[in-house]
């Protein structure tokens, strides 16, 4: 497993090192996986924030190109039908 500094295994670990009696310290145990909670919540929501943003620029890059293609289809029609003498639109 890749234990990277910023993992959430990693600081789980951290905050049980040294710990072998449960009862010994519990409230600043809690304290601190309330700490963790936090920030991983955190981090989920600038990842979640992130995740709608590349979705809506994917979303808006989608249209433009959805437009620039009907528009050149709608010249090649076009073009088509003054190369052939009838109006087609």
């Amino acid at each position: 497993m890749n234990e990277r500094g910023d993992s959430q295994v990693q600081q789980t670990r951290e905050v049980f090192r040294g710990r072998t009696d449960p009862a010994d310290g519990s409230s600043d145990i809690f304290e601190e996986l309330d700490a963790l909670e936090t920030a991983t919540a955190a981090q989920l929501g600038v990842m979640l924030r992130g995740m709608a943003r590349i979705g809506q620029v994917s979303l808006l890059y989608g249209a433009r190109i959805a437009a620039e293609w009907q528009r050149m289809a709608l010249e090649a029609t076009r073009r088509a039908g003054e190369t052939f003498g009838a109006p087609f639109l």
